[in-house]
């Protein structure tokens, strides 16, 4: 199990997203569950928006291409 802890962190744009997005896909292709925790709320705004970890099919395409 993999906890990621963004208390002390804001995300501002996509890249940062982007980023979390790489991280995270590529514990849990290892078989690691991860937990993302302390997001403010105007990182979990943008993390919800842009994020694509959470969507199986957004995955897929982001692997695809790798």
């Amino acid at each position: 199990k993999v906890t990621i802890d963004l208390t002390h962190a804001h995300f501002w744009d996509i890249t940062a997203v982007s980023s979390l997005d790489k991280v995270v896909i590529k514990f849990r292709r290892e078989g690691a569950a991860v937990e993302i925790v302390g997001m403010s709320e105007a990182t979990e705004t943008i993390v919800d928006k842009f994020g694509v970890h959470n969507d199986p099919k957004e995955v897929e395409k982001l692997m695809a291409g790798h």
